[in-house]
């Protein structure tokens, strides 16, 4: 009895443990969410329909207006659909696939109805490349994305936003935190936000760009895909497939063998390793016999090859590479030994040592070549790894440079390139004095001495001038005067009249004084007498200081 009652008892505890540990089923899940009260959620409804009618109507300003504060009043799936209808009116495509996708995992397990159905069929519609973004935070915040309502935290999912950046913003209350992230294709970043200290923590995962060549069917892509996601997570880094890493750069899709596209490929993608998988596989076995009813297909069995590849973006060349194969295993274990080797060669690809190289020239501007593949132009620079490297410089229209560059660890590897034309060799001629600068006619006017005949003509005229007017001024003096009487005769009656003959003499004999001072004042005539000097400024000065 005893015995039965101590089973009894411990069978009583595990159920208890199993009920505490199970987890929530979905509507206590959905219960632990804050409820509205019945007058918020009376307001809700009658937004929802307003918001509904304007959507209708192609309102969709009113119809996100009245959307989102039915949503705030009441965060219920049925307005959450509503949101995603309207991103998909507005043409935002992935938005609307953010929304429909939480809408549908808030609504897993009712019965399937008219708005799950097409929620699934937007979820099926292609769409612009996205990128996942998690955002952390005090329970009951609102989080909008670039100024739009996403939902309320705890978000069931992570965001799914288009490549690019975004604002993210939480509030709660009067607070209002905002933070700006770059969503890339295929990786997820994570958002803490602090309401406490008003602070944002981003952390942004190692991302390893994943392609897979050969003989993989989609299932097996597939699960090769998920098996060294889990291989890498341990070291918190993420995958992302190929085809959603080529998404940013279509046109690498056809040059991927070549260093310089898996580069860049890396590069637009932010990430630490590009690793390659290529799988080559040959039956050893003759097909199996069909199973019997009831029982599982046998896996059938072949030689399987794996080649793996890392390369480092960073530094533009593999990091690490290896092979592995069986040649008589299930298609399951050929996946988990390629698995395995994929982690060999990321620890390999970690443990490479790296150091610096700086390569110039003069002239700038010339192609670098390293190991014959061209990385760049003059002046360059980038990490390499430790080992010694063929540089090859080459500039058009000069012989190319060539050196062996030696990388250690830690150490900046230097070269400078002297690119030389032909004949830059050969020894510059002696200098050489310029000729002198030719002769030049310079002229001066000089002034000849007056001719005598105007010397004397003008004195002439200065002396028969000076006697005329002297008569002149005679005649004036005696007009008027009486006559002297003659013969005698006492009273005489005749009287001078000298004026106008006396004016006239001073007139004439004025003019032929200032006629003579003119003639002998004129200077005489001017000529120009040749100086032939050389040309330089000396020269020209003294012709001038000869003129004047």
């Amino acid at each position: 009895m005893r015995a039965k009652r101590i089973v009894a008892s411990a069978l009583l505890v595990l159920g208890l443990l199993m009920v505490c540990l199970a987890p929530a089923p979905l509507w206590a899940r959905r219960a632990s969410k804050p409820r509205a009260s019945a007058k918020d959620q009376q307001v809700a409804a009658t937004l929802l329909a307003s918001g509904s009618a304007a959507l209708v109507a192609k309102n969709l300003g009113q119809a996100k207006s009245d959307f989102e504060e039915a949503f705030r009043k009441n965060p219920a799936p049925e307005v959450l659909f509503q949101l995603g209808k309207l991103a998909e009116a507005e043409g935002r495509l992935v938005v609307a696939q953010d929304i429909l996708r939480r809408y549908l995992h808030e609504t897993a397990g009712d019965a399937e109805g008219p708005e799950q159905k097409e929620a699934q069929r937007v979820m099926q519609l292609a769409a612009a490349p996205s990128g996942e973004v998690s955002v952390f935070g005090a329970r009951g915040a609102w989080v909008l994305v670039d100024d739009r309502l996403a939902g309320a935290l705890p978000l069931p999912l992570p965001l799914l936003l288009e490549t690019g950046n975004h604002r993210i913003i939480v509030e709660l209350g009067d607070q209002r935190i905002e933070e700006q992230v770059k969503a890339l294709p295929g990786q997820t970043v994570e958002m803490r936000f602090n309401q406490k200290t008003g602070t944002v923590v981003v952390s942004v995962p190692p991302a390893l760009v994943l392609l897979l060549d050969g003989d993989l069917t989609a299932e097996q892509q597939k699960a090769l895909t998920q098996a060294v996601s889990k291989a890498v997570a341990r070291e918190r880094q993420a995958v992302v497939p190929g085809d959603k890493a080529l998404k940013l750069r279509p046109s690498l899709g056809d040059c991927l063998q070549a260093p310089s596209c898996l580069t860049e490929l890396g590069n637009v993608n932010e990430a630490l390793y590009v690793l390659r998988v290529r799988a080559s596989r040959s039956s050893s076995t003759p097909p199996s016999p069909p199973p019997a009813a009831g029982q599982p297909p046998v896996p059938e069995k072949a030689a399987w090859k794996f080649a793996v590849e890392v390369f480092d973006p960073s530094v533009g060349d593999f990091s690490g590479r290896s092979s592995t194969g069986c040649d008589d295993c299930a298609p399951e274990q050929a996946l988990q030994s390629a698995t395995t080797t994929v982690g060999t060669v990321l620890q390999q690809a970690a443990s490479r040592s790296r150091g610096s190289v700086e390569i110039t020239s003069q002239p700038p501007g010339a192609d670098v070549f390293l190991a014959g593949e061209k990385v760049g132009v003059t002046p360059y620079k980038a990490s390499r790894f430790v080992g010694s490297v063929p540089v090859e410089v080459r500039l058009l229209g000069r012989p190319p440079f060539t050196a062996q560059l030696n990388v250690e660890a830690g150490q900046v590897a230097t070269v400078e390139a002297q690119l030389t034309t032909p004949g830059d060799d050969a020894p510059e001629p002696s200098p050489t004095l310029p000729p002198p600068p030719p002769k030049a006619i310079v002229y001066r006017t000089e002034v000849a001495p007056r001719p005598k005949w105007r010397l004397a003509l003008g004195g002439s005229l200065i002396g028969a001038g000076a006697v005329v007017a002297g008569f002149g001024i005679s005649a004036l003096s005696i007009d008027g005067n009486p006559a002297p009487c003659l013969n005698g005769v006492t009273v005489c009656r005749r009287i001078y009249d000298t004026k106008s003959v006396g004016r006239g003499l001073v007139v004439l004999g004025v003019a032929a004084v200032v006629g003579g001072v003119v003639t002998i004042a004129l200077p005489g005539p001017k000529r120009q007498v040749q100086v032939t000097a050389a040309l330089s400024p000396e020269s020209f000065g003294m012709a001038a200081l000869l003129h004047f």
